[in-house]
């Protein structure tokens, strides 16, 4: 399948488009220190970094290479970002973070729920692959929960003096 700027994905809840500069704010807004504890980020509220993943996202995008989306709900609200990233032949990997009031609602299950039904519908791959910090409890029963299983575990540079000790899951997909 050949990614696109006019790709949607509908849960129950939410809608999932394409990051696009509409959502620069809001990304600035909620992507903070306290959202990316387990995330190998350090945001430090300059718009124009922001404005820069929004570019890089729609190149990747145009290489056919990552899918990085918005969560909207049912009233236009921001709700976080999630990604399908490195697609290849071999794998695809998935990501997700949610602004602080929309988390232990079900929505990142939910988001991981429709990202899988969108890739299994659009691309053949080997499998899903899901990294997560071993510390991000809430993050880890997402995966869990939907049969995933950990591969392997290894540390991740969140800045030069810390780590992240991040838990890969995997789910395989049959050939």
């Amino acid at each position: 399948m050949t990614l696109n700027k006019d790709i949607r994905i509908k849960t129950d809840r939410l809608l999932l488009r394409p990051v696009e500069e509409l959502y620069v704010d809001d990304i600035n807004t909620y992507f903070t220190a306290e959202i990316t504890r387990y995330m190998p980020f350090n945001p430090e509220g300059d718009r124009n970094d922001i404005l820069n993943f929004v570019e890089e996202s729609k190149k990747s995008l145009s290489n056919n290479t990552d899918l990085v989306m918005v969560a909207i709900d049912s009233k236009n609200n921001f709700m976080g970002c999630c990604g399908i990233h490195n697609i290849t032949e071999e794998s695809v990997e998935l990501g997700l973070w949610l602004k602080k009031g929309a988390q232990g609602m079900g929505f990142g299950t939910e988001i991981i729920m429709g990202l899988i039904e969108f890739l299994e519908t659009n691309f053949i791959f080997k499998y899903i692959l899901y990294p997560v910090d071993q510390e991000n409890i809430a993050s880890r029963k997402i995966p869990e929960k939907l049969g995933f299983i950990p591969y392997k575990k290894y540390q991740k540079n969140k800045t030069r003096s810390s780590f992240l000790n991040i838990v890969e899951y995997r789910k395989y997909y049959s050939d």
